[in-house]
């Protein structure tokens, strides 16, 4: 026994590591390997690793403040002055009928609401256009709402 004894207290030489140094490269490994599963999504449907990932992209979804994404259309009148509130009645005996928005008209302020049609339609049909009659659309208050216009 005394040889035993001998033995154990001897211990033979061992090689010497830095502390650490295994359980930090097999850390980074799990962390690169559970990255590339989430990013790659290899995880089974119904595992808990895959619940947490469709938990994360819910909570992305519905707790992102809209303010963080600028995407929403900027829409200027420049844009719509000349595209939208004019509507083509149709073709009559006389001519054909166009329905212009006041709104339209009135942002073409400083000019006399005959010659304002005028360059609203050319701009649409992209054609010179002549004005055969233009009538005021009033509604119950007095208030224009619009023109009924003919061309010939």
């Amino acid at each position: 026994m005394a040889e035993s004894t001998e033995l154990h207290e001897h211990s033979l030489p061992q090689t010497l590591t830095p502390e650490g140094v295994g359980t930090g490269q097999s850390v980074w490994g799990k962390v690169r390997l559970i990255a590339s599963r989430s990013v790659f999504w290899t995880y089974a449907r119904g595992s808990w690793q895959y619940d947490v990932i469709c938990a994360l992209i819910l909570a992305f979804i519905f707790l992102t403040p809209a303010s963080w994404f600028h995407d929403r259309p900027t829409l200027g009148l420049t844009n719509l002055r000349h595209s939208q509130g004019v509507i083509e009645v149709g073709r009559a005996k006389d001519g054909w009928h166009y329905l212009v928005d006041a709104r339209l008209v009135s942002s073409m302020a400083p000019r006399k609401p005959e010659d304002a049609i005028r360059e609203i339609l050319q701009q649409r049909l992209h054609k010179p256009v002549d004005l055969k009659s233009v009538d005021v659309l009033r509604d119950r208050n007095n208030v224009i709402l619009g023109y009924t216009v003919v061309l010939p």
